[in-house]
């Protein structure tokens, strides 16, 4: 695959799971239990976030960055692909506390 790809399938990646924070928000904004404690926005602020700061981020950083240097192409692929495989371990988590609190 050439570098030229490679970049705009990572930044295309790392831009989608950008917006995947956005959703995620929202999600969790509007299946929050109203007059709860607020332990749902913990999943949000740290894991999510976390992954969004120490992923994403420097994945588009280093994804336009590519375009001068080939390794920074291939640094930011790994670290697009780790916080997308990141991203579905923690939402599947959510979405599972979520339906467990819906079910009691």
């Amino acid at each position: 695959m050439s570098n030229a790809r490679l970049r705009l399938i990572t930044l295309g990646v790392a831009a989608a799971e950008a917006l995947f924070w956005f959703y995620a928000t929202d999600y969790i904004d509007s299946h929050a239990i109203p007059r709860g404690d607020g332990t749902e926005w913990v999943a949000m602020v740290v894991p999510i976030t976390t992954i969004l700061l120490c992923g994403v981020l420097p994945a588009l950083i280093l994804g336009v960055l590519g375009r001068w240097f080939a390794l920074a192409t291939k640094i930011a692929a790994a670290l697009a692909a780790v916080a997308l495989v990141a991203d579905v371990i923690v939402w599947t988590h959510i979405l599972a506390e979520f339906a467990h609190k819906a079910a009691h």
